[in-house]
């Protein structure tokens, strides 16, 4: 995985260059014509990242009192087709840019004030919260807390976050039929989807209420269950749901649909065939009567601690020619996520992004981090 915390290999392919090209040190040491690359900047540069520096949409880089030195490299990278494939045919300019036009331009831009931040997004960022206010539209059903209040509906309190994940895309692809469910989640990305996920998930799960008196009498027919949910319903894959505690009409409803192939899932119709109605509603008391478990979840690390992790390299204080990163302070966000994606994916390249890359597993931790510093004061 990657991300836009650029580091030491991206900057060696910045400077692994045609020789009939000077390197960015080198560049540095022409004289600047700050006028001469406000002019540039204005025939050539100004559609995307205007004349103030700010990038005119959202996945465009604001290039506004960002280091001269990463510029100047950046611009090699584009120029030595490092970098087409994240930003396509638009940094085509830079193969066009004499060394010396590339100097005027990029220090012209260097040269600009800090950007004002827009909007009031804050810097603040917790899964958790952020999954609560996501998750309003699934209250109706599932509850505020992921404990449905009414018969025959799904609790997702202490659910396994990555099976609500995989079920959530399914709904919203349109893979699993549900018109209520993909309505709520059209639109939904990744990010948003974990985040809901986590919120369930760190919610203590309530079983329901209601007792039943002979509730081990459908353990008998749960032998081919227990390989994948777990002996009393717990199942300890992350990809497997957790039927302990559930509604039993819920469970009903669905381990039916299974047999009858309304939902799909091979596995569940090998497993269930022939299985008759009256052993399925015995195996949902049971599970039913099971009390669940709070599963243990790690959730991503929080901003703060991440934060500090990126400062290591992104700190505008740092003078290690080696280690020479862009500022991230007051930087767009969606092209932060878009660049951190990037470089997670493989998409950029940068061996030591990539080894900073095991972190961002989740889109919710690149959304996290893309926030914090969007909302940061440019300095």
């Amino acid at each position: 995985m990657n991300k836009y915390v650029v580091g030491v290999s991206l900057l060696l392919a910045l400077l692994a260059g045609c020789s009939e090209k000077k390197e960015p040190n080198a560049l540095q040491q022409l004289p600047l014509d700050i006028v001469a690359g406000k002019a540039l900047a204005q025939k050539s540069c100004s559609h995307c990242h205007g004349m103030d520096g700010r990038g005119v949409k959202d996945n465009i880089p604001n290039l506004a009192a960002q280091i001269e030195t990463y510029l100047l490299k950046a611009a090699q990278t584009y120029n030595h087709g490092k970098r087409a494939g994240s930003s396509g045919d638009a940094m085509e300019i830079a193969k066009e840019l004499t060394p010396n036009q590339l100097r005027d331009v990029l220090g012209y831009y260097a040269s600009l004030p800090p950007l004002s931040n827009l909007g009031s997004m804050s810097a603040s960022y917790s899964y958790y919260d952020r999954g609560k206010e996501l998750s309003k539209p699934c209250a109706r059903c599932h509850g505020t807390d992921g404990n449905p209040t009414e018969a025959g509906l799904p609790r997702l309190a202490g659910q396994h976050p990555q099976y609500i994940v995989k079920a959530a895309k399914a709904y919203r692809d349109g893979t699993r039929t549900m018109p209520t469910m993909h309505e709520k989640l059209t639109g939904s990305s990744q990010a948003d989807l974990e985040n809901i996920a986590i919120y369930f998930a760190l919610n203590k799960p309530k079983p329901p209420a209601s007792k039943v008196a002979n509730p081990y009498e459908g353990k008998q027919f749960t032998n081919n269950c227990a390989k994948c949910h777990g002996s009393m319903g717990s199942s300890g894959d992350a990809g497997i749901p957790n039927l302990a505690g559930q509604d039993v009409n819920y469970l009903n409803t669905m381990i039916k649909a299974y047999r009858d192939k309304v939902r799909n899932h091979s596995v569940m119709h090998q497993t269930i065939s022939g299985i008759k109605d009256s052993e399925i509603e015995k195996i949902a008391v049971f599970f039913a009567s099971e009390q669940p478990t709070q599963m243990t979840f790690i959730p991503p690390e929080p901003i703060d601690t991440l934060a500090q992790k990126c400062d290591l390299c992104h700190n505008p204080g740092n003078t290690n020619p080696e280690m020479l990163t862009p500022k991230l302070k007051g930087q767009n966000r969606t092209y932060l996520i878009n660049a951190m994606t990037a470089y997670r994916d493989g998409d950029r390249g940068s061996s030591a992004m990539h080894k900073m890359s095991t972190f961002l597993d989740f889109d919710a931790t690149i959304e996290a981090i893309a926030t914090y510093y969007s909302a940061q004061a440019a300095k």
